[in-house]
């Protein structure tokens, strides 16, 4: 039985450079900017490690704020516009500036690509990257998540009772008053 064993043979990813012979985990750099134009030092690591605890069923540390970049042109044109920074500005967004690198915990190295705009706020590529604080963030992702849920249940109170069932142990309970007409 024992002369049935094959040896191992040690074997890579044979790439038109040559055969890689590492280690998977090492293909992809989970921690850092690889492949991920929208990595913000700081941020995207906190992000990563609350989606880990959630994944581990922990709970997360809340995020103090939300950044996404936002365009600064019209798509296909190069056309300067602000009607991207305007739409999340109403939804409580303000541009980064570049003073703040390194300051705040969320920041704490320049982006890859990123530079300093005219404004001192902070520019890639098309883009201009905008932070929300906390309490708006919150309101804005559970405003989401209510509307995508009405949408899937047909109904506002079913959404909310769904949206309030996250909390383990949860039992929401939701009232209506009904307003005196008018006269």
């Amino acid at each position: 039985m024992m002369n049935d064993v094959k040896p191992l043979v040690p074997t890579g990813i044979v790439t038109e450079f040559g055969e890689l012979k590492d280690a998977p985990d090492r293909l992809f750099d989970e921690q850092g900017m690889n492949g991920d134009p929208t990595y913000v030092p700081g941020f995207t690591d906190m992000r990563r490690a609350a989606d880990i605890a959630r994944a581990n069923g922990k709970k997360p540390i809340p995020l103090p704020v939300n950044l996404r970049w936002v365009r600064r042109t019209k798509p296909g044109t190069d056309t300067p516009t602000n009607e991207r920074q305007v739409w999340v500005g109403n939804r409580g967004y303000r541009p980064v500036r570049a003073d703040q690198v390194g300051t705040v915990p969320w920041i704490t190295a320049m982006p890859a690509g990123a530079y300093k705009l005219p404004d001192g706020t902070i520019g890639n590529m098309d883009g201009q990257l905008m932070v929300c604080d906390q309490d708006r963030a919150m309101r804005n992702a559970a405003a989401k998540t209510v509307k995508w849920l009405e949408q899937n249940t047909g109904s506002a109170k079913a959404a909310l009772e769904a949206a309030g069932l996250k909390e383990p142990g949860a039992r929401p309970e939701i009232t209506v008053e009904v307003a005196a007409p008018r006269k």
